[in-house]
């Protein structure tokens, strides 16, 4: 009897350490705490119980992006090297090793969520697809920070108030645009955002409402023209060594599980927008003392414009470096977005001018 209680012992723990060796490791490098609310309440969550929710043979590590010291300019490279297995990928920060990063979310193209969500669905198989062959890592899914607009030390009525102020801008990509209205633009971490308007090296900030105010730039900058000269997608993607080591209904219930996260990230992020807009924007914010923002109609003539801008100036630079990279990618990207984006025939675009601007 003694001798089979033992062996009912060794088998347990034989089966217990089976079965942690049978499991995958997945390393996840995620967003970075300051980006605020949807890091914190929603994808760290969302890592932490990814395993006991699915029940998949998986190990997650889950780690901020500022913890482990990597930039976000070089997420691609740090999953083509295998340094980690999944990542929530910045697509503007990466645009310049995947030109279809871009592409999804083309600087003045996109105003509204819902327009948003229909570009996301559309283009998606198409940047899958660039993603596989040139870094070997697969598209879980797209979200949204929502709508980059404008937070200003001082009122802005309109673009042409723009005319003469440095704006931060988090990407060399929108550089153009503001220097097309007459601005200075600046790119300047995120981090580093709040003190630069604090001491006046900007004038003018460019990011999402709900990350301003949990950021605390709204202590600085509480004048909001809620004009999106980007929509702040990012997306989650997967090596395909990792992918491939689950069997094909271990990657159904995976993506089942990114699916319904995505589709909850967009109704909160449209919700964290409509809050900043109603002046709750101090509901949001992670430190003491924020104000109410003071929050600027949008006139229809500035609409046109930065549309105008979009295609003039945006459109042509981006087609230049996608082509280079892609050819025939521009042609795939209208197919794909013309309707939903309401683009005029390539020739009312203008021609494709090469070179990228930048502004350092």
């Amino acid at each position: 009897m003694k001798r089979l209680g033992l062996l009912l012992v060794i088998v347990v723990l034989f089966a217990a350490v089976w079965r942690q060796l049978d499991r995958i490791s997945l390393v996840v490098i995620g967003q970075p705490s300051s980006s605020g609310t949807i890091q914190r309440e929603k994808e760290s969550p969302f890592f932490q119980t990814l395993q006991a929710s699915t029940r998949l043979p998986i190990q997650v590590t889950y780690w901020p992006l500022e913890a482990l010291g990597f930039k976000d300019t070089h997420q691609l490279q740090m999953l083509e090297d295998g340094l980690f297995d999944l990542v929530s990928l910045r697509f503007l920060q990466n645009r310049k090793a995947e030109p279809c990063l871009e592409g999804i979310d083309l600087a003045g193209m996109i105003q509204d969520y819902r327009t948003a969500h229909a570009v996301t669905v559309a283009y998606a198989p198409t940047l899958d697809r660039c993603l596989q062959e040139r870094f070997g890592v697969k598209l879980l899914g797209v979200w949204t920070f929502g709508p980059q607009e404008f937070f200003s030390r001082e009122p802005i009525r309109g673009l042409d108030d723009i005319k003469g102020r440095k704006v931060r801008v988090g990407d060399a990509s929108l550089a153009p645009i503001i220097t097309a209205i007459g601005g200075i633009p600046a790119v300047i971490p995120f981090d580093d955002t709040r003190q630069a308007l604090e001491i006046g090296l900007v004038d003018c900030a460019v990011t999402s409402a709900a990350s301003a105010t949990y950021a605390g730039w709204t202590q600085h900058a509480p004048h909001y023209f809620p004009l999106a000269v980007h929509f702040g997608l990012n997306g989650y993607v997967i090596s395909l060594k990792k992918w491939n080591a689950l069997s094909q209904r271990q990657q159904e219930v995976l993506q089942e599980a990114f699916d319904a996260y995505l589709a909850d990230l967009w109704r909160f992020s449209e919700e964290l927008h409509s809050t900043a807009l109603r002046g709750g924007a101090g509901l949001m914010c992670s430190r003491g003392d924020c104000p109410e923002l003071t929050v600027a109609e949008v006139a229809p003539e500035d609409l046109v414009r930065l549309r105008e801008l979009s295609l003039a100036v945006a459109l042509p630079s981006w087609a230049a470096r996608c082509e280079t990279v892609h050819p025939g990618g521009v042609e795939e990207w209208r197919a794909t977005l013309a309707t939903l984006l309401d683009l005029p025939p390539l020739s009312a675009a203008g021609a494709h001018p090469s070179g990228d601007h930048q502004a350092r």
